[in-house]
């Protein structure tokens, strides 16, 4: 493996240590067990990789919760897209009080080269492949910007596939959720096993269609030799 694809692509002990801790104070703030979906996994490590620091993350969660009850929203917080904003906030106003810890630079990404590959690996029979190639290359920010609105063409577009499958074909991918769900429904409470239930559909039906994760740290980049 080349020093490149082990800081860039596979995750670090540093990558799973940040999930973890905010893993960790989202299921305590939400009050119930959970399972965060790949898309949450690829949103933490974009921040993690965009240098913002654990306290950011977790005051972004703390206000994001605080709010949800101000609000008095139905139901729980099951995603960690929804603190997005409010981590960003806090981000954003810890960098302007001048308190940010200064950290080792993170290894640049060549964001517009990953999206016109992401875009490439789009399955030739993926419906409305075209239309869906030129919204991933049109992507432009910050990789946390990037990384997150990525996240939200996959979750919208496999909506959109799910709603197109026939009755057999739905059948078979709820018979192979239920054999997944299996493994540790024993260990969630009903909630809990609703929201793996959705993610473990979805997980299945991108295997079904051959839909690379759409991610700039996707192991489609695993194999990258050289620097970028």
């Amino acid at each position: 493996m080349n020093e490149t694809a082990a800081s860039e692509g596979e995750p670090s002990a540093e990558d799973h240590a940040f999930f973890q801790a905010i893993e960790e104070r989202f299921v305590a703030l939400r009050g119930a067990a959970t399972l965060l979906s790949p898309a949450d996994w690829q949103l933490a490590r974009a921040w993690h990789r965009a240098g913002i620091p654990l306290a950011a993350v977790l005051e972004g969660l703390e206000r994001a919760f605080a709010r949800h009850r101000e609000r008095e929203r139905p139901g729980r917080i099951s995603s960690l897209r929804y603190c997005r904003p409010l981590v960003e906030e806090a981000w954003r106003e810890l960098r302007e009080l001048g308190a940010l810890v200064r950290r080792p630079a993170a290894p640049a990404l060549a964001v517009e080269d990953r999206l016109e590959r992401l875009a490439a690996a789009l399955p030739a029979g993926l419906a409305e492949r075209r239309e869906r190639a030129a919204a991933i290359v049109a992507l432009a920010g910050e990789p946390a910007a990037v990384e997150a609105r990525l996240a939200a063409l996959e979750e919208e577009w496999l909506a959109a596939e799910l709603v197109r499958l026939d009755e057999r074909e739905r059948t078979e991918l709820e018979e192979q959720v239920t054999r997944s769900l299996a493994a540790v429904a024993g260990r969630l409470d009903a909630e809990a096993i609703a929201a793996a239930r959705e993610q473990l559909r979805l997980r299945a039906l991108k295997r079904r269609l051959g839909l690379p994760d759409l991610s700039l740290f996707s192991p489609l980049f695993l194999t990258d030799s050289g620097t970028e």
